[in-house]
């Protein structure tokens, strides 16, 4: 096996990333059934691997993937995964591990023996370099958000605190968004006309009726219509810590005219400030942001916005 290029791990195997496949009458790709998860390491190491693991699991028995592998076998193998693809990066690189499941090859898409759900689960993990060039103009300048008239898919259908790839709804609607700016990041609605989250970030309101920060409170929609997301829990746990209110409640996109500021959090950026939504104007509050981060650089032991500016 060449150690001069990243690896994959694909059903219990440690191979070449570049070899990394599934079948043409994989159900991941014939049905878009795939549960997902995607980490990332600070400084080469993994952070909360664990909590990401355990969601995963918890996601893939909810979509009736029975992955046969416990949460033990998981974590050791992510962990070398990350350990020896993090040996090919630079110091101030880092990397991205994804984790899926699928419930496996439908036979009879290829004329094979077997139906959706008689074979066996595809399980893989593979990494790919943070691309911090992406993410520097959002957290330099911030992100401009902008809601579709695609909405998120009705929790009766697909729950969506499930992390999940059956994705065409966030194509089309940034897609749609990126017509009127093509800066735009997409924000969905649900059925009721309530904000949810982006493709890949969850959104934090942020309102101070003393203007001085002495009465800050953290809004953010109902957890039962969103991704738990890893860096929503940071942001809850930093809320508990300062003592501001966190609501998790309907929001309005009227209700951003009463806002002070906003951020979204994700994974692999950790936060960015939201300059504008649907052309409303947002404060950076720039000392709550700059707490924030002081908090966060302390869970993971990194300055990450110093990384993000600096690799260019």
């Amino acid at each position: 096996m060449d150690h001069n290029s990243n690896l994959a791990w694909i059903n219990g195997n440690f191979i070449p990333q570049s070899e990394a496949a599934i079948t043409l009458h994989d159900a991941g790709f014939v049905m878009g059934a795939t549960v997902t998860d995607m980490s990332r390491s600070f400084a080469h190491k993994p952070f909360m691997l664990k909590e990401h693991i355990q969601r995963f699991m918890v996601h893939c028995e909810a979509c009736f993937i029975s992955i046969k592998k416990s949460e033990v076998e998981f974590l050791k193998a992510a962990e070398e995964l990350i350990e020896r693809n993090c040996l090919l990066l630079k110091p101030n690189e880092d990397l991205a591990l994804v984790l899926f499941a699928t419930p496996g090859p439908i036979g009879f898409y290829l004329g094979e023996p077997g139906g959706a759900g008689d074979s066996l689960p595809t399980l893989g993990m593979h990494t790919f370099k943070l691309p911090f060039h992406r993410y520097r103009p959002w957290v330099e300048h911030g992100v401009e958000l902008l809601t579709s008239s695609i909405l998120q898919p009705s929790p009766l259908s697909i729950n969506p605190c499930i992390k999940q790839r059956s994705r065409m709804h966030w194509w089309i609607a940034e897609r749609e968004v990126k017509k009127r700016s093509a800066t735009a990041m997409a924000l969905l609605l649900d059925e009721n006309g309530f904000l949810t989250e982006t493709a890949s970030s969850n959104l934090i309101i942020l309102q101070d009726a003393s203007k001085s920060g002495a009465d800050i409170k953290i809004l953010t929609p109902k957890p039962e219509k969103v991704l738990d997301g890893i860096g929503l829990r940071i942001v809850k746990s930093f809320a508990k810590d300062c003592g501001f209110s966190w609501i998790e409640a309907d929001i309005l996109p009227a209700d951003v005219n009463s806002a002070d500021a906003a951020l979204i959090t994700s994974n692999s950026f950790c936060f960015a400030p939201v300059k504008s939504l649907n052309g409303i104007q947002l404060n950076r509050f720039k000392w709550f942001n700059e707490k924030l981060l002081d908090y966060w650089q302390k869970q993971v032991h990194l300055d990450f916005h110093d990384q993000i500016l600096k690799n260019l």
